[in-house]
């Protein structure tokens, strides 16, 4: 009994660090968590994916009652990055920066540690929430609201498969090294099954067609960057997640538009 006690109270701490590590809102200001508790804390990430997902599709849902879908857009991405301190947008500048310098890997990555944004870093970011607001208001468009909901999900779940199959690429290790490795591999099928659930309870058949497209896109981004870079690092992973909620919006509508022009032809 004692064990099992100890079990979920480490798992619940692990889902706490989670959500607050992946959003503004703290639970505790002064959460102490162990390095179990820090590794487990990934398993998570889709979970508290959909948590946002849900939040961001009442709020769009709401102002689409008043406002175009093209403004919900907009007030979408400024409540996502509001909602999640804009980490991983912080992440995708500094992983431009060091990708577009064109560098091997170890100036590269000696690029990506610096704080100042470059112009890849500005460029990227300037495209990423252009893609999104546009994503965005499109879904809006279509009704997708349940998509929309998704779209965290999945892509917090992308990064479960990148560094799943990623090394860590500073030796002299970082907070991301927690989140990398063959450690969160074996693991993997927890986040994968919440997933397939969400997505199917969400979008059916479609849906878990997207999961498997993203667990596709995960793969071949950790084959990439161990080639570019040796590996992974936080930065990177926070902009795989910034690049599948770029991504996923459009690849959702696009699907069931051409589901729509498909069925119409077939009839």
């Amino acid at each position: 009994m004692v064990r099992l006690l100890d079990f979920f109270s480490r798992h619940f701490l692990a889902f706490l660090t989670s959500f607050q590590f992946l959003t503004i809102i703290s639970f505790r200001k002064n959460l102490v968590v162990g390095d179990s508790e820090l590794r487990h804390s990934i398993d998570y990430f889709p979970i508290v994916g959909i948590l946002i997902g849900c939040f961001m599709s009442g709020i769009g849902w709401a102002c689409s009652k008043v406002f175009p879908c093209s403004l919900v857009g907009a007030v979408l991405v400024l409540v996502l990055a509001i909602l999640t301190r804009a980490l991983h947008l912080d992440g995708l500048a500094d992983t431009a920066d060091g990708l577009g310098s064109g560098k091997e890997p170890e100036k590269a990555l000696e690029i990506m540690k610096d704080s100042r944004t470059g112009a890849f870093g500005a460029v990227a970011v300037a495209l990423v929430l252009l893609l999104k607001a546009q994503g965005f208001s499109a879904l809006c468009q279509n009704d997708l609201w349940l998509g929309l909901a998704l779209v965290p999900c999945l892509s917090r779940f992308g990064l479960n498969v990148l560094a799943s199959f990623s090394v860590y690429a500073r030796p002299a290790g970082g907070l991301g090294k927690y989140f990398v490795g063959e450690q969160i591999r074996v693991r993997l099928c927890f986040p994968f099954a919440v997933t397939v659930v969400f997505s199917w309870c969400f979008l059916g058949q479609a849906g878990v067609l997207f999961c498997l497209f993203v667990a596709f896109l995960g793969f071949i981004a950790a084959q990439y960057f161990k080639k570019r870079l040796g590996g992974v690092t936080g930065d990177v992973l926070g902009a795989h997640i910034e690049a599948l909620e770029a991504i996923m919006p459009l690849v959702m509508v696009a699907y069931f538009k051409l589901s729509e022009i498909v069925a119409a032809l077939s009839g």
